[in-house]
């Protein structure tokens, strides 16, 4: 037998760990999750067959689906995804992210509100990790408005809170009163909590679908070519600020203006993931003027492009002859097919079918019938159709269709720990220190060197709502 305790609310799944560790005498991590597994009656086991989250919830007595949901950071840090975006949190279907991801957290560090310990202690009897505190961006408590304190060691999550009353940094009260007063990352904050809210996630298409659409509408480039247009994420930049952003997306924080951040700005025209869904909330922000407005939009669209996907049902042959027929133009394909411009542009671009245009002033059917079919160079063809080169490579690259996807899987790293690293969100005392570059702070030694007493940028934070 094991002691049970019941989760509080909103705790964290970590938080509930540590403390169903505390209260069965437990010395470490290991131990315990042999234990549960023993109890559990699936000792010897492994993580990838019983995950630590299915064990905590069977400890908890409640369905894996409602832990998942309630107690982790999973429903935010999965809210807009390109992979099984049918399957809901915490599904069993999806045991594989359970066990590699299911508990990870959302940002760097333990926060918690010093005033919450105190109400916990005196109602509960105790304090907790709770999961709204771990939300990134979050630099005061929602309901008490004072500035966070944190540690930053991840195995904080297995002692209370309170234990680190006295020792944890604090949010800097002014920059925290700054930041509760501005209205764009308070709209940041308002989409992220009602993204963790929902039960399942958002597809990735299907968001940037609708933001692209937003974002055409205030003049926003909404391609990854030649820049033409104002970049979404400089203004993202101006927006939020760098001091801001190098707690939720340090890359944004180091961007030059005018640059090109496909992490950011390809949320508008990837159809898989482009980074983190932090990327797809600061879009949200901007593009819609209150996050209730933000949330009914991207949660709409999701059903009508779910429509759109199903009824879409042509051959393979079917489609490659009405593009031949309507010579690469989506719009004459479209109306061939008697289905919606935006959903025959999805499936043509998905083989590697481009759009070709046939104007007095731009002929991109005749650049490309150039490059491919009569052997002419890239300039030489990009000169013949009348367009840039910076049009040409673009039109290029979406023919590409299965060979681009081909080239990317053979190039994506294999094994353990060979993936790609990811620019750590900093704390918000070490974006105070930071000296150059925020975003290549991967390791303690890179760490160490970057971390200085110099001040970065003042925070951008115009109280101006797009």
């Amino acid at each position: 037998m094991i002691v049970r305790p019941i989760p509080f609310p909103e705790e964290l799944d970590r938080g509930y760990f540590g403390r169903v560790k505390r209260l069965n005498g437990v010395g470490s991590e290991t131990e315990m999750v042999k234990l549960m597994a023993s109890w559990a009656g699936v000792a010897g086991k492994s993580r990838r067959e019983v995950s630590r989250l299915e064990l905590l919830s069977k400890v908890a007595g409640t369905k894996l689906s409602r832990f998942v949901w309630q107690q982790t950071t999973l429903p935010f840090r999965r809210a807009i995804t390109s992979y099984q975006p049918d399957l809901a949190h915490g599904s069993n279907a999806g045991r594989s992210m359970l066990w590699t991801s299911g508990m990870r957290l959302a940002r760097t560090a333990a926060f918690f509100c010093p005033v919450c310990v105190h109400e916990d202690q005196g109602f509960h009897g105790q304090s907790y990790w709770r999961r709204g505190h771990q939300l990134p961006g979050v630099l005061s408590c929602p309901k008490h408005a004072v500035p966070l304190r944190y540690i930053d060691d991840g195995a904080a999550f297995l002692s209370p809170p309170s234990q680190y009353l006295s020792i944890a940094q604090e949010v800097d009260p002014i920059w925290a009163a700054e930041v509760s007063k501005n209205d764009v990352i308070q709209r940041f904050l308002e989409i992220c909590a009602g993204l963790m809210d929902r039960s399942s996630p958002l597809e990735v298409k299907s968001v940037s679908a609708i933001l692209k659409t937003q974002a055409m509408m205030l003049g926003y480039q909404t391609h990854g070519g030649a820049i033409k247009a104002p970049l979404l994420s400089d203004a993202v930049v101006r927006a939020y600020g760098r001091k801001w952003l190098g707690t939720v997306f340090p890359a944004l924080a180091d961007k030059q203006d005018g640059v090109l951040l496909s992490q950011m700005d390809g949320v508008l025209y990837l159809n898989k993931s482009a980074s983190s869904v932090v990327a797809y909330v600061l879009a949200s922000t901007l593009l819609f003027e209150s996050a209730d407005s933000a949330l009914n939009a991207l949660q709409s669209k999701v059903n009508v492009s779910r429509h759109h996907r199903g009824s879409l049902n042509i051959a393979p042959d079917q489609l490659i002859r009405a593009y031949v027929e309507g010579r690469g133009n989506h719009s004459v394909v479209a109306s061939l097919l008697s289905v919606s411009r935006p959903a025959i542009t999805a499936r043509l671009l998905a083989v590697g079918l481009p759009n070709l245009n046939e104007t007095s002033k731009q002929n991109s059917f005749a650049a490309v019938r150039a490059f491919f079919i009569e052997k002419q160079t890239l300039s030489q063809s990009a000169a013949k159709g009348k367009i840039s080169v910076e049009d040409m490579e673009e039109l290029i690259r979406n023919a590409g269709g299965g060979l681009s996807d081909a080239l990317r899987t053979m190039s994506r790293p294999s094994g353990r720990g060979s993936g790609k690293r990811r620019a750590k969100q900093l704390t918000p005392d070490e974006v105070t220190k930071v000296n150059g570059a925020m975003a290549i702070k991967f390791s303690p030694n890179i760490r160490r060197e970057q971390l200085r007493n110099s001040q970065v940028e003042d925070m951008e934070v115009p109280n101006v709502a797009k």
